[in-house]
């Protein structure tokens, strides 16, 4: 990776920082004072986000609009002014270096990067009143996944004594998203066998988080998958991964013109590798969210779709 001269884009600088201020957090909650614990933690965890990207390069942290941002994460120090991206766009694109950092875990930070705003740059207090347990079991879970990008822990961001406690959060939260999956998958199985046996029953319902809809679903990116609780089709939809071409078909000449002119478009086919993040199932009414969800259910954490596409091609010059 390229050095650069400025700490605003350097891994090392960002991570160092975001060591401090959860520290400044964790003194913050051992004194009961819960609004200021949330604020620590929200500046904590945009840091250490900017850290795992900086460790790839600079440039993913720098604002693409600002040049001389761009110049400075590439080793060229231009001005001492650095801008960086936004909280949304750095969230955006941590999903593309972990595929544990889904969808949920991205709102989540989202939503806390709102509060932070808010708390700093208007009259709000949108962290007054809210109790840790409310979200502190999630921020330790992202955390965990952000710290994994970077070949770090939990024990080695806050040393052995401060990730006593994180560490149990973590370890409870991955039991309880266990248990609540298999009561899932139990309730919706119980609820389809009876259905069987009575066909005026509707499908059950009572499995499926509020937040899930079937309309939410792109079918044109989903994937056919069997459904732990009822073995029905159900579909299996995530987050693009990444793609390759695998082949490439040209144009067809015409054979009766001295030109180059193509009847048919030049086709490609491509493959392309998703991230599974979310599962419905319209049967027994089991619906799954995140990729823990999908991973505790036994499902396939990622699967490919196959399609043939029309070859993009740059604009002319406009100089012939």
């Amino acid at each position: 990776m390229t050095p650069t001269s400025n700490p605003a884009l350097e891994p090392d600088a960002l991570y160092a920082k975001s060591q401090v201020y959860i520290r400044r957090g964790l003194r913050a909650q051992a004194h009961k004072e819960q609004e200021e614990y949330q604020l620590w933690a929200s500046l904590s965890l945009e840091l250490l986000g900017k850290a795992a990207l900086a460790k790839v390069h600079p440039a993913l942290v720098a604002d693409p609009m600002h040049f001389q941002s761009l110049f400075a994460a590439c080793g060229r120090q231009l001005s001492p002014d650095i801008k960086s991206i936004n909280a949304k766009t750095l969230f955006e694109r941590l999903s593309h270096l972990e595929k544990a950092f889904d969808s949920r875990h991205q709102k989540f930070c989202e939503q806390m990067a709102i509060k932070r705003n808010a708390e700093l740059h208007s009259g709000e207090s949108p962290f007054s009143g809210i109790l840790s347990d409310n979200w502190e079991q999630e921020f330790w879970v992202t955390i965990e996944t952000i710290l994994s990008m970077q070949d770090q822990t939990i024990e080695s961001w806050l040393g052995v004594e401060d990730s006593k406690a994180p560490a149990k959060i973590i370890a409870k939260a991955s039991q309880a998203i266990e248990w609540i999956v298999k009561r899932r998958v139990e309730n919706c199985n119980a609820s389809f066998q009876k259905r069987k046996k009575d066909p005026q029953l509707h499908p059950a319902t009572s499995g499926v988080p509020k937040k899930v809809r079937w309309s939410d679903y792109n079918m044109d990116t989903g994937s056919n998958c069997n459904c732990p609780a009822c073995g029905s089709k159900g579909v299996l939809n995530g987050s693009l991964w990444s793609e390759k071409i695998v082949s490439s078909t040209p144009g067809w000449n015409n054979p009766n013109d001295m030109e180059d002119v193509y009847i048919d478009p030049p086709l490609e086919t491509v493959e392309k590798y998703y991230v599974a993040e979310e599962f419905h199932c319209t049967e027994c009414g089991l619906s799954l969210y995140g990729t823990k969800e999908i991973t505790a259910a036994g499902m396939p954490e990622e699967y490919t779709i196959t399609e043939d596409r029309v070859m993009e091609f740059g604009e002319e010059y406009g100089n012939d």
